[in-house]
């Protein structure tokens, strides 16, 4: 094992050599994208892309290129983390400088061309972006926001909104995620426990539908109260 090898690169590395270097480089970036998180508070999207991609190419640069340095590989990934942490900081402490705040885009069906203007967008693509968002015509739009993420907001005009159950005056249905009662035959019981359900009352209503619990491949509720099963294969 030459340790000079390792950290400064060669003519030619030994498997043992190449090896550690990848182990090394693969978590220092796996560390670093922990430590920076999902997504910080409002920092630019394109700018954690371009973090991730390129420090993604200075590893695998380094991995194989022998003659490459280890050393000054983790020295740039450092320093471009740390200048990413820097930027998510100043964005949440000072967004104005960093200018990732929303731009309204359209207001009441007026589109706000000084602010089209500020974030570099024709109105070729704020029409193709509305389409996306299902508003094919501005005058259903009330507000279009740009978010920090280069994402579109659209608020449609009341008189364009999707009719609600409240406008119909039609009772309200339960809403919610529903649970898993069954997963490939096996009773999930803490599912079971937190909804105040037992296993006897389970087993009746699967064999209400003419199954066994073992027959089951997947059985939800979903928040009606209604039991879906899907049956494994035979």
């Amino acid at each position: 094992m030459d340790w000079n090898l390792l950290w400064n690169g060669g003519s030619s590395l030994g498997s043992l050599e190449i090896f550690l270097r990848v182990t090394i480089l693969y978590f220092s970036l796996l560390m670093m994208t922990r430590l920076m998180g999902p997504r910080q508070v409002g920092i630019v999207s394109a700018f954690n892309f371009i973090t991730h991609a390129g420090m993604a190419h200075v590893a695998t640069s380094r991995m194989v290129n022998p003659e490459s340095s280890l050393v000054a590989a983790l020295i740039i990934i450092s320093a471009a983390y740390s200048l990413s942490l820097l930027l998510s900081w100043l964005d949440f402490k000072f967004p104005v400088w960093v200018g990732t705040s929303p731009k309204i885009l359209v207001k009441n069906g007026q589109i706000l061309q000084k602010n089209l203007k500020k974030v570099h967008m024709t109105m070729g693509d704020l029409l193709a972006q509305l389409r996306l968002k299902k508003a094919h015509h501005i005058s259903e739009v009330s507000t279009a926001v740009l978010e920090p993420m280069g994402e579109l907001s659209v608020v449609k005009t009341p008189q364009s909104s999707p009719v609600t159950r409240k406008m119909m005056k039609l009772p309200e249905q339960p809403s919610g995620s529903g649970a898993v009662l069954i997963y490939e035959g096996k009773v999930k019981q803490d599912h079971l426990n937190t909804l105040g359900l037992k296993e006897s009352w389970l087993e009746q209503e699967i064999s209400k539908k003419g199954y066994s619990i073992k027959q089951i491949l997947l059985a939800t509720i979903e928040p009606s109260g209604n039991i879906h099963v899907s049956v494994r294969a035979t």
